[in-house]
Formats: structure tokens, C-alpha cells, sequence
């Protein structure tokens, strides 16, 4: 019977330990998720304000490519 009752516990034990285990790995995916979406939302911060400054030697040399895609055609 002792050796049923420490079997029992010994099995209760590692389940617990692998739902731990399995929360843990879960609570650690999650947070390198946020990690990533926070790091692709700073990029994209990032670009959106790089856009909204002029710069007109950017602008001139858009424009100059539009214009000679054009003439070609």
C-alpha cells in the first residue's frame, strides 16, 4: 500500500511539474510576442515620422524618376 501511495504521488508529482513547466514555456511565448510586436510598432513609428518630414531633394529625385519612367513609354 506505502509503495502505491509514493508510486501515486510520484506521478501527481511530474504532472504538476509538466503543467508548470508548460505554463512557464507559455508565459515566455507570450511575452517574446509583445517583445516583437513592440519592436515592429517602433518601426513603424519610426517610418511614419521619417514620411512626414519634407525633404526636397528626396521629393526631386522622385519626381525625376517619374518623369523619365514616363518618357520611355
Amino acid at each position: 500500500m506505502i509503495k502505491f501511495l509514493a508510486a501515486l504521488l510520484g506521478v501527481v508529482n511530474k504532472l504538476l511539474g509538466a503543467w508548470s513547466e508548460h505554463r512557464w514555456k507559455q508565459q515566455g511565448r507570450q511575452e517574446a510576442i509583445k517583445d516583437a510586436n513592440d519592436d515592429i510598432n517602433e518601426q513603424i513609428a519610426l517610418g511614419e515620422a521619417a514620411t512626414v518630414v519634407p525633404d526636397a531633394i528626396r521629393t526631386e529625385r522622385l519626381r525625376n524618376r517619374f518623369d523619365r519612367s514616363r518618357s520611355d513609354q
